[in-house]
């Protein structure tokens, strides 16, 4: 689709830049993407929540990251407002809400929690994203995005945006495709200075191919 070519352009564009200016001008976006999405769901992603995108939004930056800090563990609430979220910001796929809600919250939590225990571990990343796609509908993408609230400093959400900017087609949602996507957000990060993170490279990518004309 040429609006969405015309997405990735802009977000290749700005990857391949080095201007810290041009970052930061990028990522203070984010709040005008926001609003663009929350007036432009379907019907379909409109459905997902009673709520508007830029409320369950400033739920998923605040709320729940507090409450993972000292529960260390998701609900199954939690994570069908998280799964609403991901498929508010990026493409609807009608299946993953339904393979969600299969989960029992017993599940949820038993399996979060031991996730979010092995991330401070050796190898940590990898091994809580093995963890969490033990879960119905929670594949390395979905995993990464519940990391991506538990820890934003190390871990990215794999937003197609994002990664077709840094890791090129063919988009995979596979372990290897994720490591190779934290591995360039890791590098550019670090190039643009010690207060930006993985998380903020994505969120700068995400806003500029929303907001690409």
């Amino acid at each position: 689709k040429q609006w969405y070519q015309r997405r990735v352009r802009a977000a290749v564009k700005l990857w391949e830049s080095s201007d810290i200016d041009t970052w930061e001008e990028a990522l203070s976006s984010n709040s005008d993407c926001k609003e663009i999405i929350s007036k432009s769901l379907s019907a379909a992603q409109s459905k997902l929540s009673k709520e508007s995108f830029t409320k369950t939004d400033s739920w998923k930056e605040r709320k729940l990251k507090n409450d993972l800090k000292s529960k260390a563990e998701l609900t199954l609430e939690q994570l069908t407002r998280l799964m609403a979220w991901k498929l508010q910001r990026g493409q609807f796929r009608a299946t993953l809400m339904g393979l969600v809600k299969k989960n029992s919250d017993k599940t949820v939590r038993s399996v979060s929690a031991r996730a979010f225990s092995e991330f401070s571990s050796a190898d940590g990343i990898s091994k809580a994203m093995k963890s969490l796609t033990e879960l119905s509908g929670v594949g390395p993408a979905t995993a990464s995005l519940i990391l991506s609230v538990w820890s934003p400093e190390q871990v990215p959400f794999m937003s197609d945006e994002a990664m077709d900017a840094t890791v090129g087609l063919p988009r995979k949602y596979t372990m290897p495709q994720f490591t190779r996507f934290l591995d360039c957000l890791t590098e550019k990060a670090k190039q643009l200075g010690e207060e930006w993170t993985v998380d903020m490279v994505e969120n700068a990518l995400f806003a500029t191919a929303v907001l690409a004309r």
